[in-house]
């Protein structure tokens, strides 16, 4: 799996899980706002509260710092989606090994 392969099947969904549960339990959303946010289904949503996804996922939603999901997610709630992005590329940069064009700094 190339680096890109594994931001987008592993590192992605461990992040929009890890924000899933502080949007449910934190904020107390439902699972259509917590979709709608983060841009995924509502299926994919409940499958992140439940846990129902890979132990690699897992492996990576460990490794995050709890602070910056949460800023992640205030930056979603907030609608500062720039802000949102750079730390998407923040976290990515610490938790993968390459550097991507893309990256927003």
């Amino acid at each position: 799996m190339t680096e890109y392969e594994n931001m987008l099947k592993e590192f992605l969904p461990a992040l929009r899980a890890s924000a899933a549960r502080m949007m449910y339990s934190e904020y107390k959303l439902n699972q259509m706002k917590i979709a709608s946010m983060l841009e995924v289904t509502q299926a994919a949503v409940s499958k992140y509260l439940n846990g129902k996804y890979s132990a690699r996922i897992k492996d990576f939603e460990r490794s995050f710092n709890k602070d910056d999901v949460r800023s992640f997610v205030s930056n979603i709630l907030s609608h500062k989606t720039y802000d949102a992005q750079k730390k998407i590329c923040m976290m990515c940069s610490r938790n993968l090994s390459f550097r991507c064009s893309l990256m927003i700094k």
